[in-house]
């Protein structure tokens, strides 16, 4: 399957040759599937490096950071790159061996203690989205392991919620958190060791200031909010009429983050990032 730009019936197709393989646990499946509703997101990354791959017959080289069940990895393959990719955690073994049979150089990586598995100047683009804000250590580390990895002139991506999101204020005003359902984090998962959820989140500043601290060119650095066209798909294929009406807060904030876009107003639940390695590529 060669396309030459991603859509979400394509993203769709990847999800399900991943969900559908029986070495995937049961309990997986419909999470995967299910992730096609904010799919927008990664094929919007995945745009961004159709675009910006340098010239000539080579194809582009992506690293995915937390790449989870690695959709993002197999679908760049398929839209002509070569991609790897890391993660670390149970089922990162499993995963590992799914991704392979579709050309997915997938490691097992704890980027919190190891230095990435790949030797200086290797990749072009590295993707390092909804990664960041669940750390319980600072980034510092990782930025560097990936400036470390990217040719001269190579990019990171980042995705990472804002926390200084219009919603997120208006919910203080009322006494409400900005934080993790409580509930969930308190009982759900009292049991756990380390919390897997978001241990801090960032503002466009404190992200600006994380990519210039480990010598990254900030190219660009904006808010953005869930792909509405990817939730309508996700709507349309996925739930009956009877189960929309559950959706229809993401369905409001979507709508209003696209008016906030429109508008250029710094609104919106995500943020954008890009940064450069220079062409002196030092650290």
């Amino acid at each position: 399957m060669q396309e030459k730009l991603p859509t979400l019936d394509g993203l769709e197709q990847v999800l399900e040759l991943i969900a559908s393989d029986p070495r995937v646990p049961p309990n997986f499946p419909d999470w995967i599937r299910g992730s096609i509703r904010s799919g927008g997101g990664k094929n919007r990354v995945l745009r961004y490096i159709l675009s910006h791959a340098p010239s000539g017959s080579t194809p582009p080289r992506m690293l995915d950071v937390g790449a989870q069940f690695g959709s993002l990895a197999v679908y760049a393959v398929k839209l002509g790159c070569h991609a790897a990719a890391v993660d670390y955690g149970p089922t990162t073994k499993v995963f590992q061996k799914v991704v392979a049979d579709h050309g997915v150089d997938y490691q097992e990586c704890d980027v919190g203690a190891e230095p990435l598995p790949f030797s200086d100047n290797q990749f072009d683009f590295v993707t390092y989205t909804d990664v960041i804000e669940h750390h319980p250590f600072s980034p510092k580390r990782v930025l560097r392991e990936i400036h470390r990895v990217l040719v001269p002139g190579g990019r990171v991506i980042v995705v990472t919620p804002n926390h200084a999101t219009l919603y997120n204020r208006v919910k203080l005003i009322f006494g409400g958190s900005v934080n993790d359902d409580f509930d969930y984090f308190f009982d759900m998962c009292a049991e756990e060791r380390i919390y897997e959820g978001h241990h801090r989140e960032y503002t466009r500043a404190e992200l600006t200031a994380a990519l210039r601290r480990t010598q990254f060119q900030v190219r660009e650095c904006r808010v953005f909010d869930q792909d509405l066209t990817s939730l309508l798909y996700y709507l349309r294929r996925h739930r009956t009429r009877a189960e929309v009406l559950p959706e229809g807060r993401d369905l409001a904030l979507s709508a209003l983050g696209e008016m906030w876009m429109l508008l250029h107003l710094p609104f919106g639940r995500w943020i954008w990032a890009v940064g450069e390695k220079s062409a002196g590529g030092g650290v």
